[in-house]
């Protein structure tokens, strides 16, 4: 009985820890706000298509948790618009398709992030994300797959404004890894490259 409550007072006191070192990291977490405009381009695994790049954007709500004193766990939610254009070189003549995708993206991205040097810290963000289509303007048939996978790389700074509250500018690359239509006989995968300026607080 007294091994019993031994156990059940040990699982308590984990409990009331975990809960505390819980709180503690959510009380030194930061929320932002960002925007992102990018270059849309498309990666094709056919010899007899030709692809073409146009403007993107993508702009939502970003919360980081701190795991340690550099390291950080951030999620969020965004509103991207992917695409691009294909051109297929067939034998009855070529066949031009824009893709204008417009997608809900929930990221899971791990950042590591420099001591301060000045007012300035660096980073390097990193992390998948799962996209799910909201709606598509497509000049074909062949519409965009409702869901599809991409991971990012980020390389950036944060400029402090005293305190939590910074804002931010990086680089990043959006490499999508699966593909993002609906075609049984060519496989398209929808990349970024852009800048995210953000504001966190």
């Amino acid at each position: 009985m007294k091994k019993s409550n031994f156990i059940f007072l040990f699982f308590i006191l984990s409990s009331l820890c975990l809960s505390q070192e819980f709180n503690d990291k959510l009380k030194n977490s930061r929320m932002g706000l960002y925007i992102s405009p990018s270059i849309n381009f498309i990666q094709t695994d056919s010899d007899h298509t030709e692809t073409n790049s146009n403007p993107g954007v993508v702009y939502g709500y970003a919360l980081e948790v701190s795991l340690n004193e550099n390291h950080y766990l951030e999620s969020g939610f965004s509103i991207t618009y992917k695409g691009g254009g294909i051109t297929e070189n067939l034998i009855g003549g070529n066949t031009n398709t824009d893709y204008k995708v417009q997608y809900i993206s929930l990221p899971l991205f791990i950042k590591m992030r420099s001591r301060q040097i000045g007012y300035f810290n660096y980073f390097a963000r990193i992390g998948p994300s799962i996209n799910f289509k909201i709606k598509d303007m497509i000049s074909s048939e062949t519409k965009a797959k409702g869901a599809a996978i991409d991971i990012a790389i980020f390389l950036g700074a944060e400029y402090s404004l005293g305190g939590k509250t910074s804002i931010e500018g990086s680089l990043f690359f959006n490499n999508n890894i699966t593909n993002a239509i609906n075609n049984d006989y060519l496989n398209a995968l929808f990349h970024q490259f852009g800048i995210r300026l953000g504001f966190l607080f």
